[in-house]
């Protein structure tokens, strides 16, 4: 949906640098650059293209080459075709054929690449500066700004613009509106590509977790193929457990809130919430189970010690020598 596709790319770029945030630690202190820039930094295009084209190791690897292909080749033309063939429920019931203007099309494709560039290259700055929780929370928060408009919208009828199939479904909404959209041509394209990208996500994802936990020695490197795809699974569990259960199940909350106590009391009330339970007691768990690091802060890529070649590196350099 356009309304929420600039969170959802956001956080798959965000979530791609978490995690290989090791493998990009690395890379970045055998460049010898220090690895922090600051926004203005950030925000400056023209020297962001100077140092792709010196190979700045943060864009010259291989995970920032597979978030743009995922996010142009997979992301984007799923976004596209339900524009183009379901015009009502991809603007959540706003726009029709009619009304949808050439420059939004445009715009709608372009965010979808360059969100999730700017959240992997947010992410990839916190990270490089040791700052692991606040890189996860790009992740999480994304996805809370995605399932908050999602279930309820600037209107609290987010859920039903959802499960609407058109705008007249809408306009006469009941419940069991559910079933006209679960056999609708937009529940078809959601899952043509879903069974593609989604299973991609979680396999980069847990891949490159796990090939971080290994090069630190904190798994085993030499398990078998079924206990390294047990460990996989365990991560992809966790995975969903904070993409389903954190964050939608807080923007569900917060949408609840808002219809009992109205705007102001249910945002302040959720917010409450959030930083007391949310912030204080999960978010610190969390990032140290997934990431297995010691602290949610840790430091910056310049004082990390230099890594020390593996077997593998060392064979490499005899070979090409």
């Amino acid at each position: 949906m356009v309304e929420v596709d600039v969170f959802w790319s956001y956080s798959i770029g965000a979530s791609f640098a978490l995690a290989s945030f090791r493998q990009l630690r690395k890379m970045r202190k055998e460049s010898g650059a220090d690895g922090t820039y600051d926004l203005k930094d950030m925000l400056d295009v023209k020297k962001i293209a100077r140092e792709i084209e010196k190979g700045d190791s943060a864009f010259n690897n291989e995970y920032f080459v597979k978030t743009l292909l995922f996010l142009s080749l997979l992301f984007v033309p799923s976004g596209s075709n339900l524009l183009w063939s379901n015009p009502n429920w991809e603007t959540m019931q706003v726009g029709r054929y009619e009304t949808i203007p050439g420059w939004l099309v445009g715009g709608f494709t372009i965010t979808n690449v360059t969100q999730g560039i700017l959240g992997y290259w947010v992410t990839y700055n916190l990270l490089m500066k040791g700052k692991y929780e606040k890189a996860a929370w790009q992740t999480f928060l994304s996805y809370l700004g995605f399932w908050f408009i999602l279930v309820n919208g600037w209107d609290k009828t987010g859920y039903r613009r959802f499960f609407s199939r058109d705008r007249e479904a809408f306009d006469d909404w009941k419940w069991t509106n559910f079933f006209g959209w679960l056999t609708s041509d937009v529940v078809r394209i959601l899952l043509a590509y879903g069974v593609v990208f989604i299973p991609l996500m979680l396999y980069w994802v847990s891949k490159w977790l796990m090939e971080g936990y290994e090069m630190e020695g904190l798994v085993e490197a030499d398990q078998d193929q079924a206990d390294r795809l047990a460990e996989m699974v365990k991560v992809d569990a966790y995975l969903l457990g904070a993409v389903f259960g954190g964050s939608l199940g807080s923007a569900v909350l917060a949408h609840l809130l808002i219809r009992w106590l109205g705007w102001a009391k249910g945002l302040g009330v959720f917010g409450a919430f959030f930083y007391g339970v949310m912030m204080k007691v999960v978010s610190p768990w969390f990032v140290k189970k997934i990431m297995k690091v010691e602290a949610i802060v840790g430091p910056p890529v310049s004082e990390l010690p230099q890594y020390e070649e593996s077997d593998l590196d060392v064979l490499i350099a005899a070979v090409e020598a």
